[in-house]
């Protein structure tokens, strides 16, 4: 459960420190220069089509993905280093003048998400401060680590969640009364507003609610990876714990209580691996392979087994963009996404480098259409799962979760020259 109260260190881990969420000098897009902000603004990074890329980089050259895409004839990522100084030269990114924790509000999809983006101080996994619930893969972290080196800056916000306290429900709305330091609407429709909390007293007030707080990572746990890793080869050791720029990352922390967020799938793509392999390979563990003449078929036949899945199954939708399947086996464990990477992906001879992670069903059917292979519709485990498992210090399999409606890129960025 992630709640305000202090939690009991692990033997052997010494005290807990404080979760802190610091003020920052927010570095900004400027209307006057790049024009409607919402042109400017992005999805992360790791959610992006080409499509999409291709179209925002269309309705503006100043758009937020020219900095954080991963172009791989970029690395170690000069160019955007270089388009980052010069953006800032020209005027289209400003830092603000005083230090802020800032309220950002989106609404997307119908729902609304209003959060504070400030300084996480970092902490190991072992104060059970900050709370991973998902495994990295080496490539993503290794990837994010060397852009943020290379620009010393935090071009995009890692996602917590927690429950707030009514004082500092109380502090946020007050915040929302004044009139927005920016408000706009993205090339999707969402709409944005963000406020700068200043007033030290205010930013004072809420750190002490906040000092007590567990918070889970929603999204950006290769990002949250790389800031413990340039934190430590980059911070001076002989500094105090916290005055480093390297001892804390840019967040955004939103309240699950006062506006929650909900899980959507994380499909997998397997290259190099047909129907008929899944089919023989499950007839000889005794798993139920059940074919259909059709998608749609096939999910009608998902939902009653869903309903029906107890502590001793579970089902997954089987593709290869023609064929279509539902396969059942023994539940061994109450995420559907450890199920598949534990049990099934192994008994099918499957190694990482064969994965995709896609977060449309649409999307990871496209792959079999380049190249032979196979797709698995995976259900998403429940916020209370999540939460649970990330409190017990268990990590899901990687891509388990898909926190939603995702907060905009390009909002509030922070150089750590900006002191």
């Amino acid at each position: 459960m992630v709640s305000d109260a202090h939690p009991t260190p692990p033997p052997g881990t010494g005290d807990r420190r404080p979760f802190t969420l610091s003020a920052f000098r927010g570095l900004r897009f400027d209307p006057a220069t790049v024009g409607d902000l919402g042109t400017v603004i992005s999805p992360p990074y790791d959610v992006l089509d080409a499509d999409t890329v291709r179209d925002l980089e269309a309705t503006n050259r100043r758009n937020i993905v020219r900095l954080i895409l991963s172009r791989r004839f970029e690395r170690p990522y000069l160019a955007v280093r270089a388009r980052l100084l010069k953006w800032r030269e020209k005027g289209y990114l400003r830092a603000d003048d005083d230090p802020a924790l800032y309220l950002y509000e989106y609404v997307a999809d119908g729902t609304t998400v209003r959060g504070l983006i400030g300084l996480a101080g970092l902490r190991t996994e072992d104060e059970r401060v900050i709370l991973p619930h998902e495994d990295v893969m080496p490539g993503p972290v290794d990837d994010r680590t060397v852009l943020m080196r290379t620009t010393e800056t935090n071009l995009e916000p890692i996602l917590l969640v927690h429950e707030g306290t009514e004082r500092l429900r109380a502090l946020i709305s007050d915040a929302a009364v004044d009139d927005p330091s920016a408000q706009f609407v993205a090339l999707d429709g969402s709409v944005h507003r963000l406020w700068a909390v200043a007033d030290p007293a205010v930013v004072d007030a809420i750190g002490v609610e906040l000092a007590g707080t567990q918070a889970l990572i929603a999204d950006g746990h290769h990002r949250y990876a790389a800031y413990l890793r340039l934190q430590a080869e980059l911070r001076d050791p002989d500094a105090p714990d916290g005055t480093s720029p390297w001892d804390s990352g840019l967040a955004l922390l939103v309240d699950q209580r006062d506006h929650p967020l909900h899980i959507g799938p994380i499909h997998r793509s397997v290259g190099a691996l047909t129907m008929a392999d899944v089919s023989e390979i499950s007839a000889d563990r005794d798993d139920d392979f059940a074919t259909f003449p059709d998608r749609e078929a096939a999910f009608a036949a998902l939902v009653p087994a869903t309903a029906e899945q107890s502590a001793d199954s579970v089902a997954f939708v089987v593709s290869d963009g023609r064929a279509w399947a539902v396969l059942r086996t023994k539940r061994t464990s109450p995420v559907d996404a450890s199920v598949l990477h534990e049990v099934l992906l192994p008994a099918w001879g499957v190694a990482e480098e064969q994965i995709g992670y896609h977060h449309s069903l649409d999307q990871a059917l496209h792959t079999t259409a380049r190249q032979p292979g196979i797709v698995v519709a995976v259900h998403p485990p429940t916020v209370a799962q999540v939460m649970e498992t990330a409190a017990a210090g268990v990590r899901m399999p990687r891509k388990s979760t898909s926190f939603a409606p995702k907060p905009r890129m390009g909002v509030v960025m922070r150089d750590l020259h900006d002191a």
